[in-house]
């Protein structure tokens, strides 16, 4: 279902929370105020918030996107919102409609909906958008930092080298470029918390392993 609202936008009928602290939340068959401002601000104010944004489908001239409301404290207000036109955001409206009609199931939609694939959207509120922590299922798995600094490490000292780990420590904290948490997990202040942080992310995801091998060296595998 849709509606239309007053500026010859028409509304997909289902609206997404992506929230710092909370996660993400979907509310399918919404009816509202057919107002992207005032349904976003009717659901924020009952909902568990802390800042974040809020994605709903819409289709303006025939043209698929997405409308995105950006809220940065617990008062239900949106702050800034944009409508974004590009293929991502295309491709996101087409797999939510396809979940409204259950052709897409919930698992599906979610996978899409990673921090990750949502940046590559050409949108100022979501690439401004940060976690406070890293979600561990995120770094585990998502986060792209991962492979690229592993891969660096890999090139510079070889496979199965012997390193003083305070070195890779401090590389890793020279390369890491995070634009997805405000802590991040390989910029911990203690270099034996990086290291091991990133050695229990590349065995997760099967790419090789930070392995210590006396008390002050570490093994590239």
């Amino acid at each position: 279902m849709s509606s239309r609202d007053d500026e010859g936008v028409s509304l997909r009928d289902t609206l997404v929370l992506f929230d710092r602290d909370f996660g993400v939340s979907i509310f399918p068959n919404f009816r509202g105020y057919n107002n992207p401002v005032d349904d976003a601000e009717w659901l924020l104010e009952r909902s568990m918030i802390s800042r974040g944004f809020i994605l709903r489908p819409i289709v303006r001239e025939g043209r698929h996107g997405l409308w995105i409301g950006e809220y940065t404290r617990s008062n239900s207000e949106v702050t800034r919102s944009e409508e974004v036109y590009d293929d991502d955001a295309s491709k996101i409206h087409q797999l939510m409609v396809k979940y409204m009609s259950k052709e897409a199931s919930e698992r599906r939609l979610l996978e899409k909906l990673s921090i990750t694939s949502l940046k590559r959207m050409e949108s100022q509120i979501i690439r401004g958008f940060k976690y406070y922590v890293c979600p561990p299922g995120h770094f585990y798995h998502k986060c792209r930092e991962v492979e690229r600094v592993y891969g660096l490490l890999r090139e510079k000292y070889g496979s199965g080298g012997k390193v003083f780990y305070s070195l890779v420590a401090d590389d890793i904290l020279r390369i890491i470029q995070c634009e997805d948490a405000v802590v991040c997990p390989l910029k911990a202040p203690n270099a034996l918390d990086r290291l091991h942080n990133l050695g229990k992310a590349v065995r997760s995801r099967g790419l090789g392993e930070l392995r210590f091998i006396e008390r002050s060296f570490v093994e590239i595998i």
